[in-house]
Order: C-alpha cells, then sequence, then structure tokens
C-alpha cells in the first residue's frame, strides 16, 4: 500500500515537474534536431517520471519533524552486507521449511525489490543513453549511493535526524538491478528504433517549420521581452518622477514593447530573433533571399496593429480624457477583438500547414528553416 501511495504521489508531483521542464527542452530539441520527436518526447518524459517515483519511493512517507529529533546517523547506517539473511539464519536450522519460511520474509521482498527499482535505470542507460555495461554500473552505483546519503543526511539536512536506514545492501542490490537492467534493454533496442534512428528521422523533419516551431519561439522571445520591460520599466520607476513615470506606463504596454523589441533584433540580424535563432528558423522575404527593413516593419507594426492597438483604443476612449465609450461591456469588447488574433494565430498555426496570418501576409515574409548542426560540428 505504501509503493502505491509513493507511485501515486509521484503521477501528481509530475505535470508540475513537466510544465517547468518543457519549454526549456522543446527548444532544445529545436536548436540540436530541428524538430521534436514524439518517441524522444515519450522516452525523455517517461524517464523523468520514473526518476521521481523511485526518489519518493526510497523518501517516503515523510515523518513528523518532532519524530527525528535526536537521531543519529551512527543508528541509521549498516555496513554489513547480507546482514538480514544472517539474522534470519543464526539461530535457525539450514532446512526445507526454513527456507520456505525466508521466502515470505519481508528481508526478502526487500532485497528483490531493491534489485527491481534500478531494472528501469538500467534499460534507460543502454537504449537511450547508449551506455556499456561498466559505465551503467558504474552509474546505477551513483544512483544507489545519492539515495542512500539522502537517508542518512535525513534528505540532505531537511529533517533534524535521520529517520530511514541507509544500507549497503541497498547499494549493492541497486547497483545490480542497474545491471540487470541493462542486459534486458535489449528486448526494448529490438522492438524501438535506435537513438540514432530517432536522431535521424528528426533530421528529415527539421526542414519543415511547424506551428508548434514557430509559437516556442515566440514564448520564449516574449519572455526574454518581459523580463527586459521589467527592469526597463522599474528603472524608470526610480530615476523619472511620478508624473513622467505615469505618461511612460500609459503609453508602453508589455506587447507593445515585445513587438518593439522584436523589430529591433530582426533589423539588426536580417530576420532573427533569439528565440528564431534558437529555434532554428529565420524571417525572409516571400519573393526569396532576405527580407527588407520595410517588410520586418510592415510585419510587426501590423501584428502590433490587429492586436494591441484595439486594446489601446480601449483603454484610452474609456478611460481617458475622452472618455467617449465610458461602458465597460465596450471596454471588453475591444479588448477581445484585440485577442482574437491570438486565439486565431493558434488554432491556424497549429492545424494548418505552412499557413499564414494577416501580418505575414502584408509584410510578405514567412518563416524559413535555418541549418542544423550534425556530429563532427558540420551544418547540413
Amino acid at each position: 500500500m505504501v509503493y502505491i501511495n509513493n507511485i501515486y504521489t509521484g503521477l501528481l508531483v509530475f505535470p508540475f515537474i513537466a510544465a517547468v521542464f518543457t519549454m526549456p527542452y522543446a527548444i532544445y530539441q529545436y536548436n540540436r534536431h530541428g524538430s521534436v520527436s514524439k518517441l524522444r518526447t515519450l522516452i525523455i518524459y517517461s524517464f523523468i517520471l520514473y526518476m521521481l517515483i523511485a526518489f519518493f519511493m526510497v523518501s517516503l512517507p515523510l515523518p513528523d519533524r518532532a519524530s527525528t529529533v535526536g537521531n543519529r546517523w551512527q543508528d541509521h547506517l549498516n555496513l554489513i552486507p547480507c546482514r538480514q539473511i544472517w539474522l534470519y539464519w543464526r539461530n535457525r536450522a539450514f532446512n526445507l521449511k526454513n527456507i520456505r519460511a525466508y521466502m515470505k520474509s519481508m528481508s526478502l521482498w526487500q532485497l528483490l525489490f531493491n534489485i527491481l527499482l534500478t531494472v528501469p535505470f538500467g534499460v534507460y542507460m543502454r537504449y537511450y543513453f547508449k551506455l556499456d555495461l561498466k559505465r551503467t554500473i558504474l552509474f546505477s552505483f551513483l544512483l544507489s549511493l545519492f539515495y542512500e546519503t539522502s537517508q542518512l543526511t535525513a534528505l540532505f539536512g531537511i529533517y533534524p535526524g535521520p529517520y530511514r536506514l541507509a544500507d549497503v545492501e541497498d547499494l549493492i542490490c541497486n547497483t545490480m538491478g542497474g545491471a540487470v537492467g541493462w542486459q534486458v534493454a535489449y528486448m526494448f533496442m529490438v522492438v524501438l528504433p535506435s537513438r540514432d534512428e530517432i536522431d535521424a528521422s528528426c533530421r528529415a523533419e527539421c526542414r519543415k517549420v511547424t506551428g508548434m516551431r514557430r509559437i516556442w519561439s515566440v514564448l520564449f522571445d516574449y519572455m526574454c521581452s518581459d523580463f527586459l520591460f521589467g527592469v526597463l520599466a522599474g528603472g524608470l520607476a526610480i530615476l523619472l518622477p511620478k508624473s513622467i513615470n505615469d505618461v511612460i506606463y500609459g503609453a508602453l504596454y508589455n506587447w507593445t514593447f515585445f513587438c518593439l523589441f522584436s523589430l529591433i533584433q530582426v533589423i539588426l540580424t536580417k530576420g532573427s530573433t533569439l528565440g528564431h535563432g534558437l529555434c532554428r528558423m529565420v524571417l525572409v522575404s516571400e519573393k526569396g533571399g532576405v527580407a527588407t527593413t520595410a517588410q520586418f516593419v510592415k510585419r510587426y507594426l501590423s501584428l502590433w496593429f490587429f492586436t494591441e492597438f484595439p486594446l489601446l483604443l480601449a483603454d484610452k476612449l474609456t478611460d481617458g480624457p475622452i472618455e467617449i465609450l465610458h461602458n465597460d461591456y465596450l471596454f471588453l469588447a475591444l479588448a477581445l477583438v484585440s485577442r482574437l488574433y491570438f486565439v486565431a494565430y493558434l488554432i491556424i498555426v497549429i492545424s494548418q500547414k505552412n499557413a499564414r496570418m494577416p501580418h505575414e501576409k502584408i509584410s510578405g515574409t514567412f518563416y524559413m528553416a535555418t541549418e542544423v548542426p550534425v556530429s563532427g560540428g558540420q551544418s547540413r
């Protein structure tokens, strides 16, 4: 029952870990391979889930802090291999009856569990990370050492004293489990494509600038823009008088700054922002070749007009000196118009191949994939 609860806890925590991991993972895959493989994603995320559940298996359930006060690490450390087996047989005759009794004991099942715990780790090390048996054994040993150290140090000092036994038997069994997993991995290697085959499939898809590739690029650029906007706005709030600062806050909105920041980048780099570069794509002219400065201006000015202008207009007409539309419903309607473009962008770009939004058609620009490096530092 305890093991089931630990698995359940891992499944609950995993979505939060995945949410933090997803953007860096996607951008790295586009930068390294030019596309994101579904099978690779399944393997990586399953590995993260396995590592999370395995750690919970050796650390949960957590005790009350008061119950660990005064616990000494010397009392929670066993350096004698097979100690439980020796204690069992010390005062018993070695016969069939006692063997059957020991087969039902928790000591034996605990040993088997510690072997099974790292069998998946060995599978991943051989199948995806392409490690040989010696390195798999080494990494299995280091993983187990991490587990035992966390137990001996009370989760690295979180608790006043240790609450679990750090056992050399666990170290041996975990290392053995990794070696067993390395051998078992052969069955997966027969059925599933190798990592080299996954890489080759990604390289074959790298020329396609998919909708998700564009969206991850925009999200990364927006995060950079938002951070820079916060730094500049904070600096202006300190340096400028309040009256001037209010004017700046009224004129500069986050998305407006994003459009301006992106425009400056593509003009200076001739078609690439930070997000474009990391996702291996560049803005070019639909007529061929590098887009002109005028095309870049048209692209981001029209993007701003469709997305931010209605919201700015609503703000000025409902809360400014004119106050023509002093009505909350009209303000919400104009605000909704400005955000419908984002919804359309998500739907059209993701669902349709080679889809182009109005601001792209007006500017005569589109995305083209750039070279993706291959092994040996060369490009293709």
